[in-house]
C-alpha cells in the first residue's frame, strides 16, 4: 500500500514528503527503493539532539595550501547535484536546524548560506 502511495506524493510536485511511522518499519528502505528504481542517488542525514547546522550547509576549512575555503555539506551538496534527502529522525534536531531548512521546505524553495552570502536553489531532481 505505501509502496503505492509514495511513487504518488513524489510525482505531484517538487514539495518534500513527510513519512512518519515506528522504528524499523522500513521508511528509509522504501525511499532508497524509490530512489533506485527512478536512478536517483539518496543522501541520509541522521539528526540528534547534537546536531550542528554546519553538517547541513558547510563550513570553512582549509586547503592542501593552508587556505581556508568553504566546503559544502551534505545538503548543500545534494541541493547542487539533485539528490533525495532522507533527514532521519527530524524530530530530535535542534531549533537551528530546523529553521535553517525552513525556506528550503516552504515555498521560497532554497537554502541561505551566511558564511559565504550565497543563497542556493535547489537542482530540479532535488
Amino acid at each position: 500500500l505505501n509502496l503505492r502511495r509514495l511513487p504518488r506524493a513524489v510525482a505531484a510536485g517538487p514539495w518534500p514528503v513527510l513519512l512518519e511511522g515506528p522504528t524499523s518499519a522500513g521508511k528509509t528502505t522504501l525511499v532508497e527503493y524509490l530512489a533506485a528504481r527512478c536512478g536517483h542517488k539518496v543522501v541520509r542525514i541522521n539528526n540528534h539532539e547534537h546536531t550542528d547546522v554546519q553538517e547541513y550547509t558547510g563550513s570553512y576549512s582549509s586547503d592542501e595550501s593552508g587556505s581556508l575555503s568553504f566546503c559544502d555539506g551534505i545538503l548543500v551538496q545534494a541541493l547542487r547535484h539533485g539528490h533525495w534527502v532522507i533527514l532521519d529522525e527530524l524530530n530530535l534536531a535542534p531549533s537551528e536546524v530546523l529553521e535553517a531548512l525552513n525556506r528550503l521546505l516552504d515555498d521560497n524553495r532554497e537554502l541561505y548560506l551566511a558564511e559565504v552570502n550565497e543563497t542556493v536553489k535547489p537542482h530540479p531532481n532535488f
